[in-house]
């Protein structure tokens, strides 16, 4: 069994017995919380924590066309400083085999990174972020495993979210200018692309990077690498990342295999949906006591029994009134509760976030009530039960509008319990 298959299957063992923290673990080989080789716009959250190991096994001709072999094993730091800011520092330990030559292990150069999400914009699902980068010179130049300097670099990251879906889009500059390797500054680029399929644990990964150098010279060709893979969520806080890239250099075939493990813990939990549970209370109106006759020993009218429903709320994602998975379940739970208090009537009551327009908020809210209201009928509930709906729009949040978690538990229907 090869080192890069018992590698892969210790990655699988500690997955599994592992019950860390809360934060989401969604990390690159890189470090950062990112697909592959993109990186997000999203950010770690603040006070999470999260420690990630890859493990690469790589085949690729030199310019003159040595066929070479590279087994790395990167470990990474990831902290969210802030909701908006993370740092991270990334080390790999490298073994280079190349043909005809004895093999070569040790440090490779690393990288560290600040990334600085800087424009968060909820209604369009779009997120900006800068990163900084540095190259850091842990590699032995000698045995050709670092370049001994550290190159600075600036890129933009920009995410576009949807329900199941995340488009990642990153640009960026590195300025490698080292004369004596034969480096010069180049330009980075990637696009990639997460889904969920029917919003569960797995996602599968499918991105495209790569560099251009600045100037071109006859031994040195840019580099476009195209990568397919999954990460399997074994819980918000732990994760494993499995995948295949290849990328082009002439007649070389040049391919690479990744596998690796994220476990991520501490400050803010990352949830899809906000679950929060409305709990009202209602009482029928109290009857007057009959006046008793005149009798030895008069009776009262028994107290009539006390109607206690508890309704949840449901939620939605960014501009959206499409009921996600979460929220029809809870709508299947208060359907249920309703069938079994035949005597009571309800107000389905549409809200929203502050973003956007006053009226366009409006029309939002009874779009989501109106939601709302037919997956019940879908239920069996008649729709005679349903008394009122009606839109707040943005005017009746029950949660600050100025945080971004507030936002999301304002997106919202509520449910008003009326009696018969």
């Amino acid at each position: 069994m090869s080192i890069f298959t018992k590698l892969t299957l210790l990655s699988m063992i500690l997955v599994f017995s592992t019950t860390a923290g809360q934060a989401t673990a969604q990390v690159g080989v890189n470090g950062g919380s990112g697909m592959f080789y993109v990186d997000k716009a999203g950010t770690l959250g603040h006070k999470n924590l999260a420690l990630s190991a890859y493990v690469n096994s790589f085949n690729y001709g030199t310019p003159t066309h040595v066929d070479t072999d590279v087994t790395e094993i990167s470990a990474s730091v990831t902290l969210g400083i802030l909701d908006n800011l993370e740092i991270s520092v990334q080390a790999p330990y490298s073994t280079v085999s190349a043909e005809g030559a004895d093999s070569e292990s040790g440090m490779s150069d690393g990288i560290a990174k600040l990334k600085w999400n800087f424009h968060d914009s909820e209604k369009y699902g779009v997120l900006f972020s800068a990163i900084g980068s540095l190259t850091l010179p842990l590699g032995d130049k000698d045995k050709g495993l670092g370049s001994e300097d550290a190159f600075p670099g600036l890129s933009l990251a920009i995410d576009k979210v949807y329900d199941d879906i995340t488009w990642s889009f990153n640009f960026g500059f590195i300025n490698s200018d080292n004369e004596e390797l034969g480096l010069d500054p180049k330009t980075t680029y990637g696009v990639g692309v997460e889904y969920f399929p029917n919003g569960g644990k797995l996602a599968l990964i499918g991105e495209v990077s790569g560099y251009a150098w600045n100037s071109m010279l006859p031994y040195r060709d840019d580099s476009a690498k195209t990568a397919l893979g999954l990460r399997y969520f074994y819980s918000d806080c732990t994760s494993l990342s499995a995948g295949y890239s290849s990328w082009g250099g002439g007649d070389i075939a040049n391919y690479q295999y990744l596998a690796g493990i994220t476990v991520s813990f501490g400050g803010k939990r990352h949830s899809k949906e906000p679950e929060s549970v409305v709990e009202p209370v209602v009482e029928t109106a109290p009857v007057e006591e009959p006046v008793a006759e005149v009798t030895p020993e008069p009776e009262l009218a028994p107290e009539p029994e006390k109607i206690v429903i508890v309704l949840e709320s449901v939620h939605f994602m960014f501009d959206k009134s499409d009921l996600t998975d979460i929220a029809k379940q809870i709508l299947e739970r208060n359907a249920e509760k309703l069938k079994t208090n035949p005597g009571v009537q309800i107000s389905i009551e549409g809200n929203t976030c502050s973003i956007g327009s006053t009226g366009y908020n409006k029309k939002l809210g009874l779009r989501r009530a109106i939601s709302a209201k037919k997956y019940l009928m879908e239920q069996g509930l008649y729709a005679d039960r349903i008394a009122v709906m009606m839109s707040n729009g943005e005017e009746a949040p029950q949660y600050p509008n100025d945080t971004k978690e507030g936002r999301k538990l304002n997106r919202r229907v509520d449910f008003v319990i009326l009696v018969k």
